[in-house]
């Protein structure tokens, strides 16, 4: 069955060629000047930052600053942070899938940055990053409650008090590769989904053209819920007014791409499907925020 389904991917990359090329080009080039300028330092200094579990403390404070440094970096710097402080037994029992979900955001850049460039709206794309940072809290909030509390540990097995475990940190050269060569699978993905979506979009193109060519916002929006750089800059483009709350509900959900980098860091951390789950609750809750805003602000969208 596998098997099958990279048969036909491969004959449909062959036959759209040139759209498939294309969209590839376009995530190199979003990757090269948006994506890696802001990536590379953060994801330096995470390889650099201690990672240690104390016993004796609040994991809290541990969790806290890995929330911290995901809203300065985004992802998948902050999956890399999760899986550091997993990996040393800095995070709490139950805490795992709460922290995941709230260190999954995108780097603040791409509101501050990109989107306002596209967009023109410079207060507009603020909120649009404060609501992101408040859905990824809410949905951290609602995940740990699904999730319950953890089972409680025998007063036997508690009773040898267990030394701080730290990781080997590496040094300046070390942290650099390292760096490079996520960023080489982070380039990956951005380009296999790209490329998805590129070949999606001839494809409905060429079999239903009227449909495709009055339809254009809805194929924008599958765009970005495949890969939401190239994606974003496609809905501005279709929608006649700028979505702002849809625009803030997609950059949340991250897009399959995103979805792909996170999980390239914390396979051992999380299922596939629960992270996916996870990002859809944090673009319903993010969308829906800036839905209510702007509908009692509508000044912020001019």
């Amino acid at each position: 069955m596998g098997g099958a389904v990279a048969g036909i991917c491969l004959l449909l990359v062959m036959a759209f060629s040139s759209e498939a090329m294309e969209a590839a080009s376009q995530a190199a080039r979003v990757f090269a000047g948006g994506v890696m300028p802001a990536l590379l330092p953060m994801m330096v200094l995470c390889r650099m930052l201690p990672a240690r579990a104390n016993h004796e403390r609040s994991p809290w404070r541990s969790h806290a600053a890995a929330v911290l440094f995901s809203f300065a970096s985004g992802s998948p710097a902050s999956a890399q942070r999760v899986r550091d402080l997993c990996g040393a037994g800095a995070v709490a029992p139950g805490a795992t899938a709460p922290l995941l979900a709230a260190c999954g955001v995108m780097s603040p850049m791409f509101f501050t940055g990109t989107l306002t460039q596209w967009t023109g709206l410079r207060a507009g794309c603020r909120v649009l990053l404060v609501c992101h940072w408040a859905g990824a809290l809410a949905a951290a909030g609602l995940v740990k409650l699904a999730s319950g509390h953890p089972p409680a540990v025998r007063a036997g097995a508690a009773a040898t008090p267990q030394p701080p475990v730290r990781a080997a940190r590496p040094s300046l050269p070390e942290a650099v590769t390292g760096a490079a060569t996520s960023l080489l699978a982070v380039c990956g993905a951005m380009m296999t989904f790209a490329v998805a979506a590129g070949v999606l979009r001839a494809l409905v193109a060429a079999l239903w053209p009227a449909w495709s060519a009055a339809h254009r916002p809805l194929l924008a929006a599958a765009w970005a819920l495949l890969e939401v750089g190239g994606g974003a800059a496609a809905v501005l483009e279709a929608w006649p007014q700028v979505p702002m709350a849809l625009l803030c509900a997609l950059c949340s959900f991250g897009g399959l791409s995103i979805w792909l980098q996170n999980l390239l860091f914390v396979p051992a951390c999380v299922r596939p499907a629960k992270l996916l789950c996870m990002r859809m609750l944090h673009g319903t809750l993010s969308g829906g925020l800036a839905l209510l805003i702007f509908t009692l602000f509508p000044g912020l969208t001019r």
